[in-house]
């Protein structure tokens, strides 16, 4: 003779179960958010130290030599201005943002060269602790917004006479 006991527990253990999973679910959502914001700083903290070597290649070269600021990137990788070849950028950097070479070019009202900012797509976590040099980073809107830049020099010549001078057709 089949015993008929009541089954009073069965949906507690099933709530107990979902519960649990709820839980997992939710704890597992902060952690992959907590990931992209550490992905997104270790990518700006990356951008920032790349825009600072690019800018301080382009016043390096700009200084060395006849005054001209650099006309692209090869010309920071090497610079043959001079006897002896040099190097202001050891690399050129790729946008860690977008993975791509391809930076915007910062350009002052003469048409010099004069630095660098990302093409990346997206908003800065990062609005303080930048060093006096690095203007307008805290109020930055977009990535766009960081533009490494060399300070501006109205005495420099013109991109055309400094084309002239290193022998190099217009681009």
């Amino acid at each position: 003779m089949p015993s008929s006991k009541p089954a009073t527990q069965g949906g507690f253990t099933y709530l107990w179960v979902l519960l649990m999973l709820t839980m997992l679910s939710l704890s597992l959502l902060k952690e992959t958010r907590s990931r992209e914001v550490h992905f997104r700083q270790q990518q700006e903290e990356e951008l920032f130290f790349r825009g600072v070597q690019i800018r301080n290649a382009i016043h390096s070269y700009q200084k060395n030599g006849s005054g001209c600021f650099p006309l692209g990137f090869e010309d920071l990788l090497q610079d043959s201005r001079d006897k002896k070849p040099v190097a202001h950028l050891r690399q050129w950097f790729a946008d860690p943002l977008t993975g791509s070479r391809d930076w915007g070019m910062s350009y002052d009202k003469q048409g010099r060269w004069v630095g660098v900012f990302s093409k990346g797509r997206g908003t800065p976590l990062r609005r303080e602790l930048f060093p006096p040099e690095i203007k307008n980073f805290k109020q930055a809107e977009r990535y766009e917004q960081w533009i490494f830049k060399t300070p501006e020099v109205l005495s420099a010549p013109l991109p055309s006479a400094c084309r002239s001078l290193l022998n190099k057709p217009e681009r």
